[in-house]
């Protein structure tokens, strides 16, 4: 038998009006209709409306930790929402069994004027804990959030890092059946993240869900077994973290261009190229070729090239300085990156060239050019790049090897 069902969507609709007018009139109708038992139109918009979701269905089963992926305003947090019972849905049904905590936005469900300690011991009663539960909880919530001196003191003028701590930290110690969480993990500093996806993993191997909305790729992979890729309200792809992230940053790559593109020629360069393959298989070397031409002499050339991640992160950076020379008129200079173990996704090259200091640029070219590397389909990984380590195991005096996959020789 399998593990059970505990969100079960069914062909769920969510619409909503950009116009606050008629947002509150249709509100008004649609109560009344509720309420008479009359049947409402739930596949047309009405004026100024549009869909949030359209028909998705879906079933998230004990133990599963989901990560939900897509541009702003494709649905995800309107999912959460109606997982959470903070709405309604327009159309379709919502089973969900079992308690349920969301992070949704930062601040909610606190009350500002009191106190954390206070916002901690009613949250408790919220979630229908005992007094005497939360008291015992109490010390475990407060030394996780690190709050500190600052419990006693009133959470409006909490920085928004600490509304995160104290939300998250209140949320995972009443250990819910399933928990919703919305980007708030971004505004904490890097320890705190470390110890909340720390926590996360303790929660996951319980049992619990992890509803998980994210932009960043690397978070869904390391912290989710599956994901779902919204985009204009509807499901585009439902499957393995990996495959399913590996699919949307292709697709950001290929429709859009990649935040923090920049493109600056100085008038004294009359031309600049770069030339590369647009795909390259991990473990293959890349060749690039960067042809430039002068309107003047450049002394002491410097060149630096990056290769960065969808996200902008960058993964190689290189610097060439050909001191004591002057190119004219026309030049090429080659670079070739042996064995690039790179895991499959899309990649950006920068370059900048300056003239005899590296801060005297002449150009800049940011994330301008991409190419991809691609692996076999079953082959994604987690991290950015593919290394083959040789493992060594010593044991009772006898050393063992290992393979880099793992396998005894």
């Amino acid at each position: 038998m399998g593990q059970p069902i505990l969100i079960n969507i069914e062909n769920i609709s969510k619409r909503f009006s950009r116009s606050l007018k008629h947002s509150l009139w249709y509100g008004i109708q649609d109560l009344g209709q509720e309420m008479l038992g009359m049947s409402k139109d739930t596949n047309t918009l009405r004026p100024s409306e549009f869909w949030a979701l359209k028909d998705v269905s879906l079933q998230v089963k004990q133990g599963e930790s989901i990560g939900l992926m897509g541009h702003n305003g494709a649905g995800k947090t309107t999912l959460l929402k109606l997982i959470n019972g903070l709405i309604k849905p327009s159309a379709g049904k919502i089973t969900v069994t079992g308690s349920v905590r969301a992070l949704i936005a930062l601040g909610t469900g606190f009350n500002p004027i009191l106190t954390g300690r206070e916002n901690i011991l009613i949250s408790g009663a919220i979630f229908g804990l005992s007094n005497r539960e939360m008291r015992n909880l109490y010390d475990e919530i407060v030394e996780f959030s690190e709050l500190g001196e600052f419990i006693d003191t009133p959470v409006q003028s909490y920085s928004s890092g600490m509304l995160a701590r104290l939300g998250f930290s209140v949320a995972i110690h009443t250990w819910p059946d399933i928990f919703l969480i919305d980007e708030v993990l971004a505004v904490g500093d890097l320890n705190f993240a470390i110890k909340c996806y720390r926590k996360i993993s303790e929660f996951r191997s319980q049992g619990g869900v992890i509803v998980l909305v994210t932009h960043n790729p690397y978070a869904i992979r390391t912290n989710c077994d599956r994901a779902i890729w919204l985009e204009h309200g509807k499901i585009q792809k439902d499957g393995d973290a990996n495959e399913v992230c590996g699919a949307y940053e292709q697709f950001v790559a290929q429709e859009n261009k990649v935040p923090g593109e920049k493109h600056f020629v100085d008038d004294n360069i009359e031309n600049i190229e770069v030339v590369h393959p647009e795909i390259i298989n991990s473990g293959d070397a890349l060749d690039i070729e960067i042809k430039i031409r002068t309107r003047r002499p450049i002394e002491n050339p410097i060149l630096t090239l990056s290769i960065s991640n969808v996200s902008t992160h960058v993964l190689i950076s290189n610097i060439f300085s050909a001191e004591k020379t002057k190119i004219n008129n026309d030049a090429v200079f080659r670079i070739r990156y042996e064995n690039l173990n790179l895991v499959r996704g899309i990649y950006y090259i920068s370059l900048t060239v300056s003239d005899t200091y590296i801060n005297n640029q002449l150009a800049a070219l940011l994330n301008t050019y991409k190419f991809e590397v691609r692996t076999p389909a079953e082959d994604y990984g987690v991290g950015m790049f593919k290394l083959a380590p040789q493992w060594e195991l010593e044991t009772n005096g006898i050393i063992v090897k290992k393979s880099s996959v793992g396998i005894y020789e």
